[in-house]
């Protein structure tokens, strides 16, 4: 946990704008918090917010508000709120019983702490954990092995595209949060890139960073990946530890959610919402606090009208919602990824290119790439086992790229023409990322034996 004391010791005017931007944050620095309120120095109520409900409350919206008429068992000299505005100094761990819902009176663990304005206290930021021996609740971290180190900063994205700096801007605001984010682009665009950045910006990043493609969860499996099991839960079963354990206190990224089976996501909206989770045969909730980075490689409103997404699931991972353009409309960034990706491979081959001919140039900037980015990477790597001289020339590329130049220039009224290249476009979509001729034509809906067609009637080829 980081220092609360520090963080809120702070030069803080005026409290209204800045509150709410602050508490969200600080609502995860600290380790699961239960409820967050602000007051100013007379003990009124700044902000008010609740994370996990127990019932039905006493007042929906106590802003405005003073802590004594809202809590009118407690007194000045009960009260944590204002025994820390008389003092000044914070309160750890303190137990205080508190009718925050109608049905119950809660027990809850307090700390409170004084916001200053130089020496005067200004407000109080108080922080409750419910102290319930029924809901179970994750120690610190532990050493938990990820599945996926993030390596990758924003300061590994080569660009010089207006459009991108922007988003890498952005990118590096929203890590200073903890608000989910959602990442959408074409295939090879970099959405993974994005979200170790994501992590490595952020007051996560020594902890864990967690990766698990949604296309690859069975259904029957899916809620033990996510929530992990008991020992005898089941058949054969063990006691595991989830994704969401593993990722407690750091980072979980979702590839491909729109993949992810739609009876699965209200499984994964629900422990969002709760932030707990519930191992397959146990009885216990345990809390963990875990930032959720999604990615889709389709517009996410087109995932939801297809059915592949679900509406309350999006609303509740885009809080953030970040495009990647594809490269065809960044093409001014081709040269320097050329570049880039002719250092990288100068430097981990061992080969001495120096750049590419002027007409490997023209085509690059004509080409449409349909699998971006990564494909830009892949066609130079493949250059490098051909290239004899300093400079990657046409006679060292794939040759379904130069078929790729010709498509670009075709007539734009020949219907038969413009099908075709549609046609291979999408196939060459579909075998970015899969490992089998099997997983290819399950992703373009057709049969194997159609399939094996198309490849060799376009040129093109695909491990089966």
């Amino acid at each position: 946990m980081r220092d609360i004391t520090r963080e809120t010791n702070i030069c803080w005017g005026g409290m209204g704008a800045m509150a709410d931007r602050y508490v969200e944050d600080i609502g995860y620095l600290y380790d699961l918090a239960d409820m967050i309120l602000i007051t100013d120095n007379k003990g009124n109520i700044e902000y008010y917010k609740i994370f996990r409900s127990l019932g039905t409350r006493i007042c929906e919206d106590p802003v405005g508000m003073n802590i004594l008429d809202l809590h009118q068992h407690l007194k000045k000299k009960t009260s944590t709120v204002m025994k820390v505005i008389e003092k000044g100094e914070p309160i750890i761990n303190e137990l205080q019983s508190l009718n925050i819902f109608k049905e119950r009176t809660v027990q809850v663990l307090t700390s409170t702490f004084p916001i200053r304005d130089g020496e005067e206290v200004v407000g109080v930021i108080e922080i409750d954990r419910y102290h319930d021996p029924d809901v179970r609740r994750l120690p610190a971290r532990k050493n938990f092995s990820a599945s996926h180190d993030a390596y990758f900063t924003i300061n590994d994205v080569v660009t010089n595209h207006p459009v991108m700096k922007d988003l890498l801007e952005k990118t590096r605001r929203a890590a200073r949060t903890s608000s989910p984010i959602m990442i959408w682009g074409e295939t090879g665009t970099g959405k993974e890139l994005i979200a170790q950045s994501v992590h490595n910006h952020s007051f996560r990043r020594t902890n864990a960073f967690v990766s698990q493609n949604c296309s690859a969860i069975p259904l029957t499996l899916g809620e033990s990946i996510f929530f992990g099991t008991t020992s005898g839960s089941f058949t054969g079963a063990q006691e595991k530890i989830g994704l969401f354990e593993m990722a407690h206190e750091g980072t979980l990224l979702l590839d491909e959610i729109n993949s992810m089976d739609i009876q699965l996501q209200s499984k994964l909206l629900r422990a969002t919402e709760s932030r707990s989770i519930r191992k397959i045969g146990g009885t216990d909730s345990i809390r963990v606090d875990v930032r959720l980075v999604t990615t889709l490689n389709e517009d996410p409103h087109l995932a939801i009208e297809n059915g592949k997404l679900r509406r309350d699931l999006f609303y509740r991972l885009a809080v953030v919602l970040l495009k990647l353009p594809p490269l065809r409309e960044r093409r001014e960034d081709i040269p320097l990824l050329i570049d880039y990706f002719i250092e990288s491979y100068n430097h981990h081959i061992g080969g001495n290119i120096k750049g590419v001919d002027p007409s490997v140039k023209e085509l690059f900037m004509e080409y449409r790439w349909p699998g971006n980015i990564r494909e830009l990477k892949h066609v130079i790597e493949s250059a490098f086992n051909f290239a004899d001289g300093g400079l990657i020339t046409l006679n060292d590329l794939p040759s379904y790229l130069l078929d790729g130049e010709r498509e670009e220039r075709i007539d734009p009224y020949d219907l038969n023409k413009q099908l075709e290249a549609f046609e291979r476009n999408c196939i060459l979509r579909a075998i970015e990322g899969s490992t089998s001729l099997k997983e290819t034509a399950a992703k373009l809906n057709i049969s194997r034996q159609s399939l094996r067609y198309k490849l060799d009637r376009f040129g093109l080829s695909i491990e089966s």
